[in-house]
């Protein structure tokens, strides 16, 4: 694949995973804000109790053999086979010790609602397993149009479902149906849009090879997944489930920019770097102008949620929800960093090195729960703010291998983003202190002043990323106006 063929390949891959990501997370998110309005915080802590056991889930089935098959560069019909099957076992193997262990996660919160939302949302889990195989062939290829179609039509349906149960007042069964009925719905579409179709095939050898690989991808990812949410473990511990309400809606919009910006990243660079992983030069290239662009639409977004918070709150969720904003303004400031550190990770596992990206998972884990028991005596409002200390010490973490084995470490990284954070803290001063009517005038005024001042900072500072975009749309149009002039 020439230079050319693979820039045009990541960078539409990037649009076509953007618009899948934030069409389903922002169609998922602007359900849940219709469900919070009908439901009480109380109700809706439940599912954020269970959620983190859905997040391991998904780790399990998703991320080892997933990603091995995507670093894998000789796979086959047998490959994709057996990673099928072994997460068909595995869907069956969670949802087992998942409805087990119900009446004792239930006893661990001191909530009894929660044997049964356990039991019927870990249903998801099984028929989520059954579309991994083909979500995965989808990437290798960066087909993610077909994949923005799948999610597009399963968030609808799902979310007009749930919806209407939330209207009927089922309160919290409402986003346990959804997350059922949405996983069913991808699964469906999966295996209707897709040409390829499991085979009664399987090959230990090949399950061996892609677990040298894929466990320790695994290993991150669980890591990881219990370095993040053990603040909702403990919070969920210690705090009434109406706090955990708050704290699981003050974690839905940063996350739903942050994290999906993350998955848009994971989803296209790994595959684009992996495929560079024998030109160190171009793949380095790759690497630099990942983290300048995710950084440039990062930053600012993030930053800018910090601005609109407290408004959007009043304008789409009402008063009841206002505790959860100095969740979303704090946690919106942890999230700059996940995107990042996505790059940093993927760089890693492109080049095979997955036993680095494990020793990095590892290291974090300690600092996290550290972190927790010197904050949790002090209430929940400390434990939030530790998450964003924390989450400083990730950044450096997650650039020392990339220092060290392509001299690109966390000093060259800030340097080269240095101009980056200068205009969106100016942009933040020129945004924070107005005020007007609190609500949709508000965010309206923010969002486009905003904007403005973030754009002609970047362009008086000569910001590469925003030259990078012009350059790109200029190219855009000059072969549109080719192909109609021809």
């Amino acid at each position: 694949m020439t230079t050319n063929s693979l820039k045009e390949r990541t960078i539409t891959g990037l649009i076509w995973n953007a618009i899948e990501r934030f069409m389903v997370q922002g169609g998922q998110f602007v359900i849940r804000i219709m469900i919070a309005r009908m439901i009480t915080p109380a109700e809706y802590g439940l599912i954020g109790m269970v959620a983190v056991f859905l997040v391991l889930s998904d780790v399990i089935i998703n991320g080892g053999f997933s990603q091995a098959l995507i670093q894998k560069k000789d796979r086959s019909d047998l490959d994709y086979s057996t990673v099928f099957h072994i997460n068909f076992v595995l869907g069956l193997m969670i949802y087992g010790v998942l409805y087990v262990l119900a009446p004792y996660i239930s006893e661990f919160y001191s909530d009894n609602r929660l044997v049964e939302v356990i039991r019927l949302i870990s249903i998801s889990i099984v028929i989520k397993s059954l579309s991994v195989v083909q979500i995965a062939k989808l990437s290798i290829e960066l087909n993610f149009r077909l994949k923005t179609f799948v999610n597009f039509w399963a968030v609808l349906i799902s979310g007009v479902f749930a919806i209407y149960l939330a209207y009927m007042n089922y309160g919290v069964y409402a986003l346990v149906y959804q997350a059922i009925s949405y996983s069913a719905i991808v699964t469906i579409l999966m295996f209707i849009v897709s040409r390829w179709r499991p085979k009664l095939q399987f090959s230990f050898t090949r399950t061996k090879e892609l677990f040298n690989f894929g466990s320790k991808v695994f290993l991150a990812g669980l890591t990881g997944v219990l370095s993040d949410n053990s603040y909702s473990i403990l919070i969920g511990r210690l705090f009434t489930s109406k706090e955990v309400g708050f704290y699981a809606q003050g974690r839905n919009l940063p996350d739903l920019l942050s994290v999906n910006l993350f998955n848009v990243l994971q989803g296209v660079l790994f595959p684009v770097m992996a495929a560079a992983q024998d030109d160190r030069e171009r793949l380095l290239k790759i690497y630099k102008k990942s983290l300048d662009m995710t950084a440039f639409i990062v930053l600012p977004c993030m930053v800018g949620l910090v601005v609109i918070a407290e408004p959007f709150v009043r304008l789409f969720l009402t008063d009841k929800w206002l505790p959860s904003v100095f969740i979303i303004q704090w946690l919106a400031l942890s999230r700059m960093i996940i995107p990042l550190g996505a790059i940093n990770a993927n760089l890693l596992n492109a080049i095979g090195r997955s036993d680095l990206y494990l020793k990095i998972d590892l290291i974090k884990l300690p600092l996290t729960i550290i972190g927790l028991f010197i904050s949790a005596p002090f209430g929940l409002k400390y434990m939030v703010i530790s998450n964003f200390v924390i989450s400083i010490f990730y950044f450096f973490i997650n650039a020392y291998y990339p220092g060290k084995l392509f001299g690109y470490g966390a000093v060259k990284q800030l340097k080269d983003m240095s101009l980056v954070f200068i205009a969106t803290l100016l942009m933040f001063l020129s945004t924070y202190f107005i005020s007007f009517d609190g609500g949709f005038i508000d965010i309206i005024l923010k969002v486009i002043l905003g904007a403005v001042v973030y754009m002609l900072c970047c362009a008086m500072l000569k910001v590469n990323a925003l030259w990078e975009v012009f350059n790109y749309a200029k190219e855009k149009m000059n072969k549109n106006r080719q192909k109609g002039g021809a």
